[in-house]
């Protein structure tokens, strides 16, 4: 029964891509409406949305919508809509399935026009890998979480790279591989040290699936013995904890793979996997990837400007292909990092290679893919253009809520023709992004409408700038960016309490990007372990810190900035954590050992704590003993020597009198002295 529903519910799931794509495909016309679930599937959400797109010429007009499956009203709304795509929300009480959805349009005045527009939502069971498409911000749902791909191409064996390129950042790695029974152990090995690490792996399928790619071609092999290895391969992985996404072909344009090829690998894929997304990247002219538009799920380009072209066809390349494919699929760039052999002369420079990544940002890529990384010195051959895909992928992890956020953000335009510039809007906070398109020191002036005086905090730089009459004015280095946070509400940080000994205790300080500031680090002997800072999860502030174990016993060891405490005094330390237990690997979570962190007093003593799924204070206490000299410093350490990943927030030394400011009873894990 199982095996049927789902093999319908894949069928039916294609069936929506080839309804949306007929639409999509057709000459536009005016008059007509399309409508589409927001996420290319939901599981374990309540709520969702479906997105109307409208006509311009109907933005102004009084419109009655209705969505309906079946005979079931699910989502309404009356009025002007103001824009060219609305977000109807709607309650998900449907049990797995395929379910059409029909949305009514009538125009309220006296013709009373009617229109219709069709589509289908999909609800699948939960699985703790799945991969969603959010088709209103372009980026994936990974883990619960929003998720911005940051990562490289790279050759196989994958050896220690991926111990290595994480902790710089890097959240994605796609090795070139040849699907070959001699060889899985090799794909198994990594695949696991991937999950174990936390990084995401952009699974090359080329081999069995649509060719193309570096070393990915299998001599001798029919088409059906490329099919059995196909289903095979995807059965291994598909529920595996480090896949992001099924790659299934490299530049089909340029080898003339027609689209009805990779349509029926496409299904394929997506009858053994319907939890996953596939891609598939294109070459020159990018446009043709409206042809295969049945064959994928997300879009991918690979503009290689550097010598012959001028770093602005990334630029060119991303806006023409997020214009094609907005609310309908992800649009990933893959920018160039090689170079020096066939037609490409050099490699690019540490700032052409800025210039582009920014570039294509801006434009609306959601994922960013380098070609290619081999380490340590080979692609490319500068280890300082590496070290700044390194320093970029930090910044987009800090930038993530931002750049897939769903909020309506507030219009910037650039009055330098050679500075492009875009904005996001999250929590009350504006971002506003430039980047210089030419090999110059640049002055530019940003107006921002909505934004009167005020101040402007230029991330990644340690500096501000004033915001005034609503603009920004300032200088960017040649090929350069900028990124510029404005607090639109002026949040407080609870975190910051006068009676409170720990200096920086909401990981608020991003003096050095991504990093915790006010601590040493240590690591506990295990390759690949983290500690980064966190947007997408935080109890106040903007920020939690995030630690990685990837096998017990290796933890990072956190010495907080040091502290003055007196003999005979007794203190109370708390700090705030959570943990996801679906991204423990099978290894992680072997013998079912619960996942833990330890704070430890200075040599005073050490308490072992258990975090769950949801935000929860933990509090001990500890009294300093009597000897000889006073006053005694020391240091707060904080490790994790549990494998899995959990996130810390509002750490907190109070003296005993100020106890109250420290605990709040109805988060807190009940306490005891350190022991």
């Amino acid at each position: 029964m199982t095996k049927k529903l789902s093999r319908a519910l894949v069928l039916s799931i294609l069936l929506i891509t080839n309804i949306q794509t007929s639409l999509y495909c057709q000459q536009a016309d005016s008059k007509s409406f399309n409508i589409n679930s927001r996420l290319s599937f939901y599981s374990f959400e309540k709520d969702g949305e479906f997105l109307l797109q409208v006509p311009s010429e109907f933005s102004q007009q009084s419109l009655s919508i209705n969505v309906a499956i079946g005979n079931t009203v699910v989502a309404s709304q009356n009025g002007k809509p103001g824009r060219n795509i609305l977000r109807l929300p709607f309650s998900i009480n449907l049990a797995p399935g395929v379910y059409k959805a029909e949305a009514k349009i009538v125009t309220t005045a006296s013709s009373g026009v009617k229109y219709e527009a069709t589509t289908e939502l999909v609800v699948l069971s939960y699985k703790p890998n799945e991969v969603k498409t959010d088709r209103l911000t372009g980026g994936l749902i990974v883990n619960r979480r929003p998720f911005f791909p940051f990562g490289f191409y790279c050759y196989s064996p994958v050896s220690t790279l991926p111990e290595e390129e994480v902790v710089k950042g890097f959240n994605m790695i796609s090795p070139y591989q040849k699907i070959l029974p001699e060889t899985l152990n090799e794909r198994k090995d990594y695949m696991d040290r991937c999950a174990k690490l936390g990084m995401k792996v952009h699974y090359n399928l080329l081999s069995v699936s649509g060719g193309g790619g570096v070393g990915s071609k299998i001599e001798g092999l029919s088409d059906q013995e490329k099919r059995a290895r196909l289903v095979a391969e995807i059965k291994t992985f598909r529920d595996h904890p480090a896949l992001l996404a099924w790659y299934i072909s490299d530049e089909p344009n340029a080898f003339h793979i027609p689209p009805e090829k990779l349509e029926e690998i496409y299904r394929t894929v997506k009858e053994n996997d319907p939890w996953h997304p596939v891609s598939i990247v294109f070459t020159a002219p990018f446009l043709d990837s409206k042809k295969y538009v049945n064959a994928l799920d997300i879009v991918m380009a690979d503009p290689y400007p550097i010598p012959v072209y001028p770093v602005t066809r990334v630029e060119g390349v991303t806006k023409q292909l997020t214009a094609e494919f907005k609310y309908k699929k992800p649009v990933w760039m893959v920018i160039q990092s090689f170079g020096g052999g066939e037609w490409w002369g050099r490699e690019p420079t540490i700032q052409e290679i800025r210039s582009m990544t920014w570039q294509a940002i801006i434009k609306g890529s959601s994922a960013i893919q380098y070609f290619v990384r081999q380490g340590p010195s080979s692609f490319p051959k500068s280890t300082a253009a590496w070290n700044e895909c390194g320093r970029m992928s930090i910044e987009i992890a800090e930038l993530t809520p931002w750049l897939l956020s769903d909020e309506e953000t507030l219009p910037v335009e650039s009055y330098s023709k050679n500075v492009i510039v875009t904005s996001r809007l999250h929590d009350g906070q504006l971002l506003v992004m430039a980047v210089n398109k030419v090999n110059e020191p640049a002055g530019v002036t940003i107006k921002i409408k909505g934004v009167r005086n005020g101040n402007a905090q230029i991330l990644f730089e340690n500096r501000s700038v004033s915001v005034s009459g609503g603009s920004i004015t300032d200088h960017l280095a040649p090929f350069g960016s900028q990124v510029y946070l404005i607090d639109l509400d002026q949040k407080q940080s609870s975190a910051a309490k006068n009676s409170n000994l720990i200096r920086d205790p909401g990981f608020e300080d991003t003096s050095s990007p991504g990093v915790p500031a006010a601590c040493y680090a240590r690591n506990g002997g295990g390759k690949g372990a983290t500690f980064f800072l966190d947007t997408r999860e935080h109890f106040e502030g903007n920020h939690s810190l995030r630690l990685v174990t990837p096998k017990n016993d290796n933890s990072i060891k956190l010495r907080f900035f040091p502290i003055s405490v007196m003999k005979g005094q007794t203190y109370f330390m708390s700090v705030w954590a959570k943990t996801d237990p679906d991204q423990r690997s099978a290894y992680q979570a072997a013998g079912n050992n619960p996942q833990f962190f330890e704070v430890s007093f200075g040599e005073f003593g050490t308490k072992r704590f258990n975090p769950g799924c949801d935000w929860k204070q933990f509090v001990t206490s500890v009294t300093i003993p009597y000897d000889n000299g006073q006053p005694v410093k020391t240091n707060i350490i904080l490790q994790m020597p549990s494998a899995g990943v959990a996130w810390f927030d509002m750490l907190q030394v109070v003296e005993a009198i100020d106890i109250k400011e420290c605990i709040n009873p109805e988060f807190t894990e009940e306490w005891n002295g350190i022991k």
